[in-house]
C-alpha cells in the first residue's frame, strides 16, 4: 500500500512531524520512501534479514514510521513498544521474541536493556534514535552490545540506495501475505 500510494501520488503529504522548533513539517511519500529505502539497505548491511524480529522501543515519532516500514520492506518483523515500557516488560518482550537487533529512541531506553541485558543473549545490537553518552556507549560495549546512531544507519545505505534504486521495492516483493509482520505486546505483558 505504501509503495501504491507512492507510485500513484509521491508528492502527497506522507507525514507531518514536528521540527525542534516545534513547527509541523511535511514529509511527501516520495520523501519518505527515499527515508525509508536508505535505512533499510542500512539495516541489510547490519545484517537484518527476512524473518527477523527487531525490537522497536520508542513513542511516536519520525523515526518510528521510516523504520517500522524499512523492516516491513525488509520481511523483518518488528517488535513494537512504547518508552513507557518497564524494565522487566522490555526484558520479556525482546527476550522471548529472540531479538538480535532493537531500535530505540534514546538512552532511557538503552539503560533500561542493560540493566536486564543478561535476560537478552541474543540481543547484540542497537540503534538508537536520539544521541547517547559517551559512558552510556561504553558500558553497553563492556556488556556485548553494539550501539549505532540511527544517522549512521540511514547514511551508510544512501550509498547502497543510490547504485541500487530499486533494492527496497525488490525486497518488498519478496514478502508473501503468510509473512509475520509485527508481534506486538500490550502494557502489562509481564
Amino acid at each position: 500500500m505504501f509503495l501504491e500510494m507512492t507510485a500513484r501520488q509521491p508528492r502527497a503529504v506522507a507525514q507531518l512531524s514536528k521540527d525542534d522548533g516545534g513547527v509541523f513539517r511535511p514529509t511527501s511519500y516520495k520523501e519518505l520512501l527515499d527515508t525509508v529505502a536508505s535505512f533499510a539497505a542500512g539495516l541489510k548491511a547490519l545484517g537484518v534479514s527476512r524473518g527477523d524480529k527487531v525490537g522497536l522501543i520508542a513513542d511516536n515519532r519520525k523515526e518510528w514510521l521510516s523504520s517500522d516500514l524499512a523492516l516491513l520492506g525488509l520481511g523483518a518483523a518488528d517488535v513494537p513498544r512504547g518508552c513507557d515500557a518497564t524494565v522487566q516488560e522490555i526484558a520479556y518482550i525482546l527476550s522471548w521474541s529472540e531479538c538480535r537487533f532493537a531500535i530505540l529512541e534514546n538512552e532511557k531506553q538503552l539503560k533500561k536493556i542493560l540493566e536486564v541485558r543478561s535476560s537478552m543473549p541474543r540481543l547484540d545490537s542497537l540503534i538508537l534514535f536520539d544521541p547517547v553518552e559517551e559512558a552510556a556507549l561504553r558500558e553497553a560495549k563492556a556488556q556485548g552490545i553494539t550501539v549505532h546512531p540511527y544517522e549512521a544507519i540511514l547514511e551508510s545505505g544512501k550509498a547502497y540506495s543510490a547504485d541500487h534504486p530499486d533494492f527496497y521495492e525488490q525486497e518488498a516483493a519478496k514478502g508473501g501475505r503468510g509473512d509475520l509482520a509485527t508481534l506486538i505486546y500490550t502494557s502489562g505483558t509481564t
